[in-house]
Parts: C-alpha cells; structure tokens; sequence
C-alpha cells in the first residue's frame, strides 16, 4: 500500500473520533501549513452544533474510505476519495443511527519520511442542473393553470401514493443506484422522484421535456426536467398539480414520511437539492434519504452540508397523489 494512503485513513480516522469525544485539536499536527483543513473544521463545528441542539450525543462512529483517483507528483498527491460514515448517537433515550456517503478531494505533501495535508475540499453537495438542465424553458411551471396551458399527457400507473412504499425504496436504493434508471453525477432529484413512483405517483408522459413528470429508460432514455433537474421539481409540487398534488406545509415539524423536502442553498430562489422524509427523530422532526451525498436518517436541515449557506430556504411539501 502507498503511504500517502495509510495517512488518508489515519486523517479520516481521527476525524471520527472528533466526532465522539470533541477533539479537534488531534488534527492539528497533521496539517502541512496552519490552517490546513480550515473548511473541514468549520463543517464539524456546525454538525456539533447541530447535534447539540437537537439535544443528541453521538456514541460511535464508524468509516469506510475508498480512494477514487489520484495523481502524484513531485512528493504531492492529490485524491478524490469516498468515505462512508455510519453515526450512532442518542437522543431523549433513543438511538438512531445516521449514514452518508460523502466524495472528498485532498492534497497531501511529502514531509521527511511522512506526509501532510496541504488542503481538504468536498465535492459539492445538491444538484449542479448542468448535467440535465441545457434549456431555460426547465425553469417554467410544469403544470399550468390557465386555459390551454395544459399537455396532452398519458398517466402511467395510476393508483394512489403509498408513502411506506416510497420510504422502503429511499431504504433500498439509499446508497446505490437502481439499475432499472439513467444516473446522474447531481442525481438527488432522479433519487426522488424514483421514491415517488415506487410510492404509486403515476408518470405524466409529454412529448416535451418541460412538460409533464416522466422517465424513459433503456437506449433512447429520456425524461422531464420536472424528474431530474431540483428546481423543476420543486415548481410542479409548488403547483399542487397532477401528479403529486403536493400540499406546501409552513414548518418541518408537519411532515410525514414519504414527503419532500426542497433546498435553495443560496437563497436566492432556484432549489437545488431534494429529499425524501424516512422517519421522524425524538423531536419529531424529519430524517431524510438522499442522493449525491449519499444519505441515510440525515437530519433534514443540511446544516451540515458543504452547500450550505446561512441564507438557506427550504420548502415542505406534503404528498397526497392522484
């Protein structure tokens, strides 16, 4: 095994164990420069804060790391890893677990006979829309209102939503991909509304892309904006329309499982992240499922996300179906 390698898992390692007993300090000597790690620090500081707020005591901690690629150069290498968390902690007497599956980019340079890290980034949570989204027409309503406004479409399944159907599928599919449909590298809305129509939401098929909520796999694949680009998603559950006949809700705390959660990092009006509700946690606030960072149980207000920002908005979306 390169060595560089066994100081990536060393680095992780004592990462986990901050977690439990508060210790950042540990990582100090690891770092090549002060500050060295600075972005990092930050993003544990507000999943402390996070988790003492929710009146919860992390117990154990347990990582799987798997570099990805990488490239050496000059005593320097640079990785693109996985890690893999799995959180146990307490909360008002009860435990819960929490998972995620996060990509991470790092820098490490040869000093003496060991290594150090020169710096640590993510790769950024949420939807990008590049990947899927190449037309402005994805931004408009999915569903109007008004006369004409209306597609031709074809219901696809129809037969109510079975929201335990939905989360038994945010179960299954959590960390990996169903090989049934396209994936995406920003695949967090393709995961959703996977949920969705595993819960009974029945496809609107339309002969355009802005139209509608539909998946066409197999050579030809192709599918709705509404279906894989967040923002687009979002309009159709803002609409209350076919298929999902959402109901917007004023707080977290009126969820359920099997409803959506809608993120705009920045504020500033375009969503950019989905999520699906899977259980409530002692406060009776949600835990959600998610793709991209892959998530389990995460807790629904991303707080520790590195797409966060203090302007974040969200909006709470109550599934009803056809």
């Amino acid at each position: 095994m390169e060595d560089w390698l066994n100081f990536l898992q060393d680095y992780c390692n004592a990462v986990q164990q901050s977690w439990v007993d508060g210790r950042w300090e540990r990582l100090q000597p690891l770092g090549a420069v002060p500050g060295a790690g600075a972005e990092q620090r930050e993003l544990w500081l507000r999943e402390q804060e996070q988790y003492r707020n929710r009146g919860a005591e992390i117990t154990a901690v347990q990582g799987n790391v798997v570099p990805l690629y990488w490239l050496e150069s000059n005593g320097r290498v640079q990785v693109e890893f996985a890690w893999h968390v799995r959180r146990t902690y307490r909360q008002h007497g009860a435990e819960l677990v929490e998972e995620t599956r996060r990509q991470q980019r790092m820098a490490v340079i040869r000093q003496g006979t060991g290594w150090a890290l020169d710096w640590i980034g993510p790769c950024p949570d949420g939807e990008t829309d590049a990947a899927v989204l190449k037309k402005p027409e994805a931004w408009m309503e999915m569903v109007g209102t008004g006369e004409g406004m209306q597609p031709t479409l074809t219901v696809h399944g129809a037969k109510g939503y079975q929201a335990d159907q939905a989360v038994a599928y945010a179960e299954r599919y959590w960390n990996s991909a169903n090989p049934a449909y396209p994936h995406f590298t920003d695949d967090c809305t393709n995961f959703i509304s996977q949920c969705l129509y595993a819960g009974g939401i029945p496809m609107l098929f339309s002969g355009e892309k802005g139209r509608g909520w539909w998946m066409r796999s197999g050579k030809s694949a192709s599918w709705s904006y509404s279906w894989a680009v967040a923002h687009s998603l979002y309009l159709l559950l803002k609409s209350g329309g076919p298929p999902m006949r959402a109901v917007q809700k004023n707080s977290p705390e009126q969820l359920m499982p099997g409803d959506v959660i809608c993120y705009d990092f920045d504020g500033d009006g375009r969503f950019q992240h989905t999520t699906i509700v899977v259980a409530k946690d002692a406060n009776h606030l949600p835990l959600v499922n998610a793709h991209t960072t892959n998530s389990r149980m995460r807790y629904w207000n991303y707080r520790d996300s590195t797409a966060y920002t203090p302007n974040i908005r969200y909006a709470f979306f109550h599934i009803q179906g056809m």
